[in-house]
């Protein structure tokens, strides 16, 4: 089996809430990264299917910390919400475009997808335990 199509299986056997590796980062994506053979295209593969996952994470944790705040802090979370998917956005395109070269591919993809987990893991506990 290819790599690329082992991930692509990894990835459709997981659910939004994969089972989590000790880093806080899915089982899935530490397999994929494993057999990646540090091939860079497919370590990307990996990044972006994780990416992916921490968004629904970070996507499910403000829907339900809005779901319980008072229409008050609801308007604080929205605007810290947008202020940081543009600060996001604007540091890991920094990291997209640092050097010109391939390496700036997963070092884009890294910074994405350890903010995007960082800020999941906070949104879930905003509400408490």
């Amino acid at each position: 089996m290819k790599k690329t199509t082992l991930c692509a299986a990894l990835l459709l056997c997981t659910t939004t809430q994969a089972v989590l590796a000790k880093d806080g980062y899915s089982a899935v994506y530490s397999q994929c990264m494993d057999a990646s053979g540090g091939v860079t295209s497919t370590m990307n593969e990996c990044s972006g299917a994780e990416i992916k996952r921490q968004d629904a994470r970070l996507n499910q944790g403000y829907k339900t910390a809005m779901a319980g705040l008072e229409p008050a802090q609801q308007g604080k979370l929205r605007d810290a919400q947008r202020a940081w998917i543009k600060y996001r956005d604007a540091n890991c395109g920094m990291y997209y475009t640092l050097t010109g070269g391939t390496m700036d591919i997963l070092n884009g993809a890294a910074c994405t997808l350890r903010m995007t987990k960082e800020r999941a893991d906070e949104l879930a506990t905003l509400l408490g335990p």
